[in-house]
């Protein structure tokens, strides 16, 4: 029998699985569910369960300095449900929506399967770049087709890890309200952060009405607990939830994580910050050993989330590196998955939350190798 490739897994965008409260959790249904079990008898509420959505109001304020009111929160099925419904309630098949120019898989998929025309926008290492949002919105102007929003994850974006500063947040809403057009924030992993966040979200410095604001409870979790949450005031939020069509966001599952996060909501954020930011130290060390040498191979250093923003060199053999790589057990994602137009680009994403920390070092030197087989013969 063949021997087992060992896995490095740089592809799963989870949390470290080794905080995953499930002692807790189990505890908190036990507490809860013998009080309140006989209301999982009925569907739950539109917006859902109160509890749980004072949680994310709570949440807010301490990380962003603003209480918003519990009736602009509304429940979802994880985040990705929030950008579906962004798609249903705020455009038209055949509308157009300004997007980063790398952006989340899931987002591309969901805007693309609704119809929706992608236009990106450049990014560097703080994010969008203004100069090309004010260039994107100007064209569209020219040709008559307002964008139906502007979707951004403004901190510690997917797939580069990039965080906008204070001045290019403050221009991209002066820029969305010059020209009329919507922001979507998709802040779902705010607070897995290693350094004290500088800007507030954006949904802080608008104006009511201007942003929409997308939060999860899964990125602090796990992606198996699918809760995330809206934050809109009305009438924006009722015109979003109207596409809400599943019966309603889990009570039971809302229940269980209320009760937990009642009184261990940041210990468990600071618990589970920290032991991905020792693997993001581990992986930016491991990067600067095996690459700190090649001029053309940079990365980003991500102040928090899960992931890291890899520059290949641009002569090498895409196909062949991820080939070599996969029979080496090292998984990644590519960057062409993540380029709005689906172009092939010289890039690849790190995901750190997930792998073990001891591994960090031994997949990097194994990628460095791969790499090394898959560019040009110097002869």
């Amino acid at each position: 029998m063949a021997e087992a490739v060992r896995e490095f897994n740089f592809g799963a965008g989870n949390p470290d699985p080794g905080v995953f409260p499930a002692a807790g959790l189990a505890a908190a249904a036990a507490r809860v569910l013998p009080r309140v079990g006989k209301m999982l008898a009925r569907y739950p509420e539109m917006k859902g369960l109160p509890e749980l959505r004072q949680v994310a109001v709570d949440r807010f304020e301490h990380s962003h300095g603003l209480r918003p009111p519990i009736d602009h929160i509304a429940l979802t099925n994880g985040s990705m449900q929030g950008l579906l419904l962004s798609a249903q309630g705020l455009a038209r098949p055949g509308d157009c929506v300004v997007v980063e120019e790398f952006t989340y898989v899931g987002t591309i998929r969901v805007f693309k399967q609704n119809g929706l025309e992608l236009l990106p926008v450049t990014q560097d290492d703080q994010g969008m770049q203004m100069d090309n949002l004010q260039e994107v919105l100007e064209r569209q102007d020219r040709l008559g087709r307002k964008p139906a929003f502007i979707y951004t994850t403004a901190s510690y974006q997917n797939p580069t890890g990039t965080t906008q500063p204070l001045e290019r947040r403050e221009r991209l809403i002066e820029l969305a309200r010059e020209h009329d057009v919507r922001i979507v924030e998709d802040d779902c992993y705010a607070d897995v952060s290693f350094e004290p966040q500088m800007a507030p979200a954006l949904y802080k410095l608008a104006k009511q009405g201007e942003v929409m604001y997308l939060g999860s409870f899964s990125k602090i979790l796990g992606p198996g607990v699918r809760l995330g949450y809206i934050l809109a005031p009305e009438p924006l939020l009722s015109d979003v939830l109207k596409w809400k069509m599943d019966g309603g966001t889990s009570d039971l599952s809302s229940l269980i994580v209320a009760e937990y996060f009642k009184d261990s909501l940041w210990g468990h954020v600071e618990e589970g910050s920290l032991a991905v930011q020792h693997k993001r130290d581990a992986l930016l060390a491991a990067l600067q050993h095996e690459f700190g040498n090649r001029p053309d191979m940079h990365w980003t250093r991500p102040e928090g989330g899960l992931f890291l923003w890899l520059k290949l060199p641009d002569d090498v053999d895409r196909d062949r590196l991820q080939e070599l790589a996969l029979a080496q057990g090292i998984h990644y994602a590519t960057g062409k998955s993540f380029h709005s137009l689906d172009q092939d680009v010289p890039y690849l994403r790190l995901a750190f939350g997930w792998i073990a920390q001891d591994d960090i070092a031994e997949g990097i030197r194994r990628l460095a190798d791969c790499l090394r087989q898959a560019l040009p013969s110097q002869d």
